[in-house]
């Protein structure tokens, strides 16, 4: 499916046009134009709005969006202009589930974020147990073999364990850059470990190993960043709906009613029940309704279907 190209000008500055994929109990994708200037939290409301979806529960509170940009879960306070979005570029929508289904998010089987050292004892030590065996293997290989994949294939594994491994001692966000800093630290010492053995036992001359250990200590850099990257991406749990955050945003939020364009204050505010995702005070709504001659809504115009 194609974009809409609308005419350059001086109204198009702050936007950029976007695919968004609502992923919902029933998903479907729009695009969009959106301002890349305001906050994610702000962002996902107008989306919500745009997408036709309600922005209210029945009990009258909000109901949450996330925005979910290259792999990742914006947050709240971050921008489209700071990850430098282009043009047509695929956006999720993942909306709160509707509540009573029984729909949640399934954990991802990562480590907890508990934003202390050592998330998890047992497997830390296994990590180190596992780094120790793949070291002592790529020794025994580089015994064998000093071919340029011998080099290539263990450092890559290698560089992925130790990265895993400094996810799961820091325990905190896997954006954070002291895990690759970490993982480096560990890497480069078994990355001389594998190399001993080859020279002292097997007396494989230093200039014969040289290329295959340089050869991992390349491919050791990038599966480090590969490794981050990974746990940088979207592994972090969605937030949680936190009530006090809720009643904050609704005492912050603002509204113009849809009819008469003046403020609506919560005791007087009435949602369109067709979700056309306006708000109206419930006099003004009340009293178009009543002069209404159609079967659906007098201010959107939906029209239910027919039985």
């Amino acid at each position: 499916m194609s974009f809409a190209q609308p005419p350059a000008g001086p109204q198009d500055a702050g936007t950029v046009p976007v695919r968004v994929q609502v992923i919902d109990m029933e998903p479907f994708a729009l695009d969009l134009v959106v301002p890349t200037y305001l906050s994610a939290g702000d962002l996902t409301q107008r989306v919500a709005r745009d997408a036709g979806l309600g922005a209210y529960w029945e009990d009258g509170t909000r109901r949450m969006f996330w925005l979910r940009a290259r792999g990742r879960v914006l947050q709240d306070n971050e921008r489209l202009d700071d990850l430098g979005i282009v043009p047509y570029e695929l956006l999720h929508l993942l909306p709160q589930p509707p509540q009573g289904t029984g729909v949640e998010e399934r954990p991802p089987e990562y480590p907890q974020t508990k934003g202390y050292g050592v998330a998890g004892n047992l497997i830390v030590v296994g990590s180190l147990v596992m780094m120790g065996i793949w070291t002592t293997g790529w020794a025994l290989a580089l015994t064998v073999s000093q071919e340029v994949w011998v080099g290539m294939l263990p450092a890559l594994g290698l560089a992925l364990l130790c990265t895993s491994f400094a996810r799961h001692l820091l325990g905190g966000q896997g954006s954070n850059w002291k895990i690759p800093v970490l993982a480096l630290f560990v890497f480069f010492p078994q990355l001389g470990l594998a190399g001993i053995p080859a020279v002292v036992f097997s007396g494989v001359a230093i200039q014969a190993l040289l290329l295959a250990l340089v050869t991992g200590l390349v491919i050791g850099l990038f599966g480090v960043l590969l490794g981050w990257l990974a746990w940088y991406g979207a592994v972090e749990k969605l937030p949680e709906r936190v009530a006090a955050q809720v009643k904050a945003d609704e005492a912050a939020a603002v509204y113009n009613c849809g009819i008469c364009g003046l403020e609506v204050t919560p005791d007087v505010r009435m949602d369109c029940k067709f979700g056309c995702g306006q708000v109206f005070h419930s006099g003004c709504f009340m009293a178009r309704q009543s002069v209404y001659q159609g079967t659906g809504c007098a201010v959107c115009g939906y029209q239910p279907p027919a039985a």
